[in-house]
Parts: C-alpha cells; structure tokens; sequence
C-alpha cells in the first residue's frame, strides 16, 4: 500500500513538472513577439566573437595517382589490332610491349622519307661545294660554242637579206663547169683501155668457145690425134682465165658507170640548188627562209645567255636565296623522317610505367583508330582521392587546403588529406558543370584499397578566430548584399532597424560578419513558429499521454 502511494505520488510531481515546463516554454514564446499567432516570432540575440571553421561534404572515388588509357594516337587512319600480350590484372613494366599493329606501311614510309632526305641533302652540298677546273673549262667551252653558233646563224641571215648575187652567179657556172666534165669523162669512158681491153677479151672467149668445139667434134668423130686432145684441156683453161678477166673488166666498167651516174646526179642537184638559190636572190629572197633564219638568230642568242649565266653562276657561287630553300626542305625532310620514325616505333604500344592492366577493350584482330583505348593501366601503389566538386561551391576551394576522408568500404576509418590543385575546365554532368578536384590521401597505407572505391570528402575550406558572429538566419538578402535587423535604440517599442552587413566565412548555422556589426551588438533573428508550436503540442501531449498510460498500468 505504501509502495501505491508513493508512486502516485511520483507521477503527480512529475505531471507537475511537465505541466509547469510546458507553461514556461509558451510564456516565453508568448513574450517574445506578439506576432506568434501568424506563424513566426522573432528572438533577440547577441553578436558575439569566436572561431568559425567550414566544410564543404563532397563525394568522389579513389584514383590511382598514376593512371593512363593507353592507345595508338599516332597511327594514321584505321589499322587491325596484331597482337595483344596482356590481359587483365597482369603486372607490367614500363617500355613492355602491351600489343602491336602491322608496321609495314609505316616502314614504307620511313624508306620514302629517308630517301627523300638523301636526294635534299645531296642538292644541298651540290650547292655548297665550289665549282671545279673541269666544270668551269666546260661551262668556257659552251659559252664559246654557243657565240659560234650565234656568229654563224647571223652570217646566214645576212646571205638571206643582202645576197652576194655575183657569188650566186659564179656558183651556178661552177656548178655548170663540173657536170659538163663530167659528162665529157662519162664519153671518153668509152673510149679508154678498160673499154678496149674488155672488146679483146670478149673476142678471146670466143675464140677459144669455137676451138674447143671444133676439137671436141673431131673427137667424137674419132678423127682426133693426140695433140689436138691435149689441146681441149688446156684451151679449156685459157677460155676460163679469159672469161674471169672479162667478168672481172665489165664489173669494173659497171662500177665506174654507176660512180659517174652517182656523181651526174649530184652535179645536177648541186647546179639546180645553185640556180634556184640565185633566182630567189633575185626574187627578194624566200620568206620562209629568212623567218627561219630570224628565229636560228633568237634561239642562239638565247642560247648564249644562258650559257653566260651559268658560267657567271660558278664564279658566284650559289644564291643566298637557292641555299635557304634547300636547307628549308634537308630540314623538312629531316621531320619527316624523325615523324616516320616514332610513327613506326609507335606500331608496337609499351607501358609507359610500371602498374598494374585495369582494363582491356578490344582483342586482337579489332579495327581500331588512334582514339580507340586499347587497355588501361595504373599504377596501384600510390592513390589519390578525386572529389566531384559543383560549380556553385568550387570557387571556395582552393590548393592546400585541409580535408578528412572516408570510405563506404571501411566506415569505421577517417584518413587525412589536403587539395593538391584545382581545375580551370569542368565537365558538363546534367544541367551542372562538375569540376575534378585530386586530394592527397594519407595514413592509408596497409588498406586494400581498389581503383572507384566511393570516398566521402570533408574539405576545410575556411577557419577563423576572434571573428564577429551571428546566426545565419539572421541575415537578410537585399539590393544584392546581406542586412540584419537591430533593436530600434531611440524606441524599443518602434520599429526595427536595418543595418547592411559585409559577410565572411559561414558554416551554414553562423556567419562571420566583416564589417557592419561588432560583438555585443544586438540582432533579431526571425524564427518559424508555425512548425515548432505543433511540434512541441505533440511532444507535451505525448509526455502526459505516456504518464496517463503508465498511470493506468
């Protein structure tokens, strides 16, 4: 019965106590702005001084700080995969060959270049080197020739224009003197000792054919002696010496016939030249000719200057402005060659340091491209945290700042960090422009950390002491700058006065003020009531609810 009472007795003090609470609280509101009843109500606080710090809560994901995609960015056009010799997880060291394309066109063209180099470099020291004896005497002798030629094609157009119509004259007698020798030779031809010997000759044959056949019929008639036998063999001999010599006189007589045919005709044509060229003398000339002979002047003339030139170029060595050219292409070429070269080498992908193969994208015998990432390889023994930073807050971080880290994977771990360098370009991720912000990551060592693992950054990108503070929601936005309101000094009972504020740091509950406020001051701050009366009703409803139901036990 006693044990009853006493805690009966319990739970009235305790409704006592909960009801004058609940009283107090009201009051309080009550008293603080009459305006309570339209939903807010305003609290005057002091403006006071101390140490702000602020963060701003990111997400990212682990990276290696060392991490490459790697492909062929030199090849031109496309080109099938030949070989792949890694796979992923495997551990590669730098300049080891990860994969190959065919390097036969890149050969080709490392051949052509070299080629075209060595035809650049040879018209090069063509130019450099200074002409030798044999070239300059030859360059003399063209000059020579070509003055020649030039004196000679004047000469002949000076026949053409003023003709020497007495030589003209005299050619055609002298043309006309010499056939008529000729013809006279071509008659006493007939009459000379070849002509005589070749009609006793014809006379001998003859002779000795009727003989031998007179000797041959007495022999068949068996009325032959034996000396007239022997007679048939040996006039048999002479008839063939004789017909030999006769043979031997009619071609010679023939060969001298054909000799003056030949000679006739030259005769003949030599005495038509002779007399056409003078009848056109007499005519004016023949225009033909003579345009013919004006553009024999032009060419030789030309001619002549050219070869001029040439030898003048020898003593003069070469032109300043031929040796830069050729210098310009050796240096051309020169680049092509050194590109034709990395293109080959190129041809065969090596890491380019020593890591671990994330990731492999294509298999051998793929078409691929310059832009096509064949694998990718990290470096896993050194990891950097990469922060995804919003274009609305990235102007507040800044290098060197401090940071905490977590991981998802080991919730129960907090390493440190600091900024190592912020982004001038950010990627476009929906409607927001997102920058990449690196952070260090320290104390980690040991952790089997993998590449992506999320990370969730807390970066300090703000500290200051003795700082002049009030609650953020005391702040007002106007004329696009901050203002507070303060108690109306010369009326308490008036109202409110507006002072602009320059604000500094702000951790989202409290705000540093740079210039407008000093600590002590007074401020209003404007609080929602509407939420917090209904919230408290409850919490006090719910006390004596739960006192009701434990008295009822």
């Amino acid at each position: 019965m006693k044990k009853l009472v006493r805690l009966v007795i319990s739970i009235l003090v305790l409704v006592g106590l909960a009801s004058g609470s609940y009283w107090l609280y009201t009051s309080r509101v009550a008293a603080a702005d009459s305006s309570a009843s339209d939903g807010t109500y305003t609290q005057i606080v002091d403006v006071t001084q101390g140490s702000l710090s602020s963060t701003l809560s990111e997400v990212g994901s682990l990276e290696a700080v060392q991490s490459a995609d790697v492909a062929f960015t030199d090849m031109s056009g496309t080109a099938k995969l030949q070989s792949l010799d890694v796979h992923t997880g495997q551990e590669v060291t730098a300049g080891q060959v990860l994969a190959t394309i065919d390097p036969a066109p890149y050969q080709q063209a490392l051949d052509q270049a070299k080629s075209d180099l060595q035809t650049a470099e040879q018209a090069l020291a063509d130019l450099q080197t200074p002409p030798t004896a044999l070239a300059i005497a030859q360059a003399d002798v063209a000059v020579a020739a070509a003055e020649q030629n030039l004196e000679q094609a004047k000469a002949d157009l000076a026949d053409l224009t003023s003709p020497d119509l007495t030589s003209l004259q005299q050619a055609v007698t002298s043309a006309q003197d010499a056939l008529d020798v000729l013809n006279l030779q071509a008659k006493l031809t007939e009459r000379d000792s070849l002509a005589k010997s070749e009609r006793d000759l014809t006379y001998t044959v003859a002779w000795y054919q009727l003989h031998i056949s007179q000797l041959q019929e007495l022999v068949s008639e068996h009325k032959a002696n034996l000396e007239q036998m022997e007679n048939i063999t040996s006039d048999q001999d002479n008839l063939a010496q004789a017909q030999a010599d006769l043979a031997r006189a009619q071609a010679e007589r023939e060969l001298n016939r054909q000799a003056q045919a030949a000679q006739l005709a030259e005769d003949q044509a030599a005495l038509k030249e002779a007399q056409q060229a003078l009848a056109d003398a007499k005519a004016g000339g023949d225009a033909l000719a003579l345009a013919q002979a004006q553009q024999a002047v032009r060419e030789a003339e030309v001619s002549l200057e050219a070869a001029q030139e040439s030898r003048a170029e020898l003593d003069a060595g070469a032109d300043s402005t031929d040796l830069a050219a050729a210098q310009a292409e050796v240096d051309q070429y020169k680049l092509a060659v050194s590109d034709a070269e990395a293109a080959l080498a190129d041809t065969q992908l090596v890491a380019p340091f020593d890591g671990t193969v994330l990731d492999v994208n294509v298999s051998e015998g793929d078409p691929i491209g310059s832009s096509t990432t064949i694998l990718t390889v990290a470096n896993l023994d050194s990891f950097e945290v990469v922060a995804a930073v919003d274009e609305t807050t990235i102007r507040q971080v800044s290098q060197g700042q401090k940071a905490t880290i977590t991981f998802d994977a080991y919730p129960a771990q907090t390493f440190q960090g600091e900024v190592l360098s912020v982004p001038l370009q950010g990627t476009l991720q929906g409607d927001v422009t997102v920058y990449d912000v690196p952070l260090s990551l320290e104390g980690a060592d040991g952790l089997n950390l993998l590449v992506g693992m999320t990370a969730n950054v807390e970066i300090q990108v703000g500290e200051v002491s003795d700082a002049v503070l009030v609650p953020t929601m005391a702040l007002q936005r106007a004329n696009g700058g901050y203002v507070v309101e303060v108690p109306n000094t010369s009326d308490p009972s008036g109202e409110p006065e507006t002072v602009p504020v320059q604000i500094g740091l702000s951790n989202g509950t409290y705000t540093q003020i740079v210039k407008g406020l000093n600590a002590g001051d007074k401020v209003i701050v404007p609080l929602d009531t509407s939420s917090s009366n209904s919230s408290n009703s409850q919490r006090s409803s719910g006390i004596f609810s739960g006192l009701f139901h434990f008295m009822g036990r």
